[in-house]
């Protein structure tokens, strides 16, 4: 009972009705894996890998790892990355491979970013782990499917020394997973269009101390608008403490640490305040950060954005 319970929960958010897009506590760090016109605007190579589990100790539940690779080209005028981002949901796992590109133009009050991806995504169900009471079920496909999924997708982001904000839709056409099973059994849902904003600030409280508050929100057809909204505390340009509120559902203790102007690792903790919370040991988000030099850029100080 248990895994048909899982199973179903899977299915519901494949079918639209919860958000499908990964989510990450600390957004304000992974933008690549959600905007492609990031790329390159930390104006070194930066290379950050990222870990979630979910609602740890909840049979099935989510796990994401992401990792994120870009830098400025073309005497920083423009920027490539690449994502790549395995999650996992129950029988369903999702892997995407991100190739993105972004072009910037100079304002007096900063820089314009305007970025495309393109993307191949394979999207696996796994149904011999459903374990279902009747194994001779014939609505139950005992097969592991397969589907390979091509999509683009495109954003803006504007940032400067003290804000960024930025418009994403990671990718652009809803694709159909449609899994064909033995005994003609089909199973399809949606992949619906998602939409994220965000944007954020460093502001100097103290020489010593700055302030640094983000945003996010997201929107899918069918699914409760989502807001994140962070506010983090930057000490001696090292230590990073603050805290998170997702909109009806979680809040979150934040902390990040710079080993020097290129080297940092972040860890959040998600309390989750819905009724899931009694099944449940909370959400656990670790990612390590690289940023490396390129001639003629130098890294002086952090990049916080």
């Amino acid at each position: 009972m248990k895994q048909i319970l899982i199973l179903l929960f899977a299915i519901t958010c494949l079918n639209g009705m919860a958000q499908q897009d990964e989510m990450y506590t600390q957004f304000f760090t992974n933008k690549l894996a959600i905007n492609p016109a990031y790329a390159g605007s930390k104006e070194a190579l930066n290379i950050l890998a990222l870990y979630r589990t979910q609602w740890v100790g909840f049979e099935g539940s989510p796990k994401t790892m992401s990792f994120t690779a870009h830098t400025p080209i073309l005497k920083n005028t423009s920027g490539i990355g690449i994502s790549i981002v395995n999650d996992k949901l129950g029988i369903f796992n999702s892997m995407i491979l991100n190739l993105s590109y972004a072009f910037r133009i100079d304002f007096p009050i900063g820089k314009l970013s305007m970025g495309l991806s393109g993307r191949i995504q394979r999207m696996q169900a796994d149904w011999t782990k459903t374990n279902p009471y009747n194994i001779n079920d014939s609505e139950v496909p005992f097969v592991s499917n397969n589907l390979f999924l091509p999509n683009f997708g495109t954003g803006i982001y504007f940032y400067n020394d003290v804000m960024y904000a930025g418009i994403a839709v990671p990718h652009l056409l809803n694709n159909k997973y449609k899994f064909d099973g033995t005994n003609n059994v089909e199973t399809m849902a949606n992949a619906e269009r998602h939409y994220f904003a965000m944007a954020g600030a460093l502001i100097d409280l103290t020489s010593d101390i700055m302030l640094k508050p983000a945003f996010q929100f997201r929107y899918a057809k069918n699914s409760p608008m989502g807001f994140d909204f962070n506010v983090n505390f930057v000490f001696f340009e090292r230590l990073v403490l603050g805290g998170s509120v997702r909109a009806r559902d979680s809040y979150s203790a934040v902390a990040q640490f710079w080993f020097d102007k290129k080297l940092s690792m972040g860890y959040s903790h998600d309390f989750t305040f819905t009724r899931l919370a009694s099944y449940h040991k909370g959400t656990h988000e670790i990612f390590v950060s690289w940023d490396l030099p390129l001639k003629g850029f130098g890294v002086e100080n952090p990049r916080f954005f």
